[in-house]
């Protein structure tokens, strides 16, 4: 009787176990509808849209093929490079510097500067690079999005860290983590 009741409950695990994720799902479809939204009103650059939309597809892809990670990485990758397609992102800062909502002054730090935006671009395309010789991506689309970061570094920073980020997503959703 022991056994049989120790042989059910080992049953009953590994069909848990060979189960889907049912949060990385949730995840992925939360990522694919946002991007949805997002790409519905998308407009810019025609070159980083066309990289967007074809992202987007593959991610939709991968999430009826049950590859929930996967599908994740790729929407976020999309989402960048849609966010990259509309131009320069723009820098956040206080309404009234100093103060947040009545409560006193305090320095949030998330005031960029221009040298601290550029540097932040410049470590993220490296580490794109790194990290595509390491794990020797063989996504050509990765290569592109890595030459093109390191093209727009000097003029445009902003850029070159969103492409540099999407890359570094479609890495991740490459080698599953």
């Amino acid at each position: 009787m022991r056994k049989a009741v120790f042989g059910l409950l080992l049953l009953a695990g590994l069909a848990l176990a060979q189960g889907a994720d049912y949060r990385q799902a949730a995840l992925a479809a939360s990522a694919l509808a946002r991007l949805q939204a997002v790409a519905q009103s998308a407009q810019g650059e025609a070159k980083l849209l066309d990289w967007a939309k074809g992202v987007q597809a593959r991610a939709e892809k991968d999430f009826e093929a049950k590859a929930y990670f996967k599908a994740a990485r790729e929407a976020q990758a999309a989402l960048l490079l849609y966010r990259g397609a509309q131009g320069e992102p723009q820098v956040r800062t206080p309404a009234r510097p100093g103060f947040h909502r009545g409560h006193g002054p305090r320095d949030w730090g998330w005031r960029a500067k221009a040298p601290q935006w550029a540097e932040r671009a410049r470590l993220a395309v490296n580490r794109a690079e790194k990290e595509l010789a390491y794990y020797r991506a063989q996504d050509a689309l990765v290569k592109d999005l890595v030459a093109e970061a390191k093209a727009r570094l000097e003029k445009e920073p902003g850029r070159a860290f969103l492409l540099a980020r999407a890359a570094l997503a479609l890495i991740s959703a490459e080698r599953g983590f």
